[in-house]
């Protein structure tokens, strides 16, 4: 488990890094799925490959930043179950979309809308992010925050059992 908590002074390098080293692992060997909880989303920049140091990971993008929603949307198409659950809020409807937009045909992340929703997190098969960021520009970059990443697989599992009685497709 670790912890990290940020100041509220601007991006702070751990958290960036740490959200490109999760999903970059993710895209070598993909969870069969993947979920993100946002009460408020936006695509932000996950990783940095301005110059295009992951190309071998991402060949079809070019050398520049890419989005939360393009890591999501390749997932999918990687054959992960990828779910993004978010409140029904006008500031999240660029990132639905854009998931919708991007992803027109063949596997896309599936949307859900909690209106009540306040967890935060992304958990896969290998770890579970969670805290009191948002995935949006100001949980990323502004807001202090404070995150923790476990890799135990039991308590992976036992957030996913959480989250499936929570969060379940109606």
């Amino acid at each position: 488990m670790r912890r990290i908590t940020t100041v509220g002074a601007g991006e702070t390098r751990q958290l960036t890094d740490l959200l490109q080293n999760l999903l970059v692992s993710e895209l070598l060997a993909p969870s069969s799925r993947l979920w993100v909880l946002s009460p408020w989303i936006s695509d932000i920049v996950v990783i940095d490959n301005a110059s295009g140091q992951f190309k071998s990971v991402l060949p079809v993008l070019p050398a520049r930043p890419i989005r939360l929603t393009e890591v999501l949307i390749e997932l999918a198409r990687r054959g992960s179950d990828v779910r993004v659950i978010m409140r029904d809020e006008p500031r999240n409807a660029i990132t639905g979309q854009r998931l919708n937009d991007l992803a027109p045909v063949g596997p896309r992340p599936t949307l859900l809308i909690r209106n009540t929703l306040h967890d935060k997190g992304m958990v896969s098969e290998r770890f579970h992010v969670h805290g009191s960021m948002n995935f949006t520009f100001f949980g990323q970059r502004v807001n202090q925050e404070g995150v923790t990443v476990v890799t135990d697989p039991d308590q992976i599992s036992r957030a996913w059992v959480e989250y499936q009685n929570r969060y379940q497709l109606p």
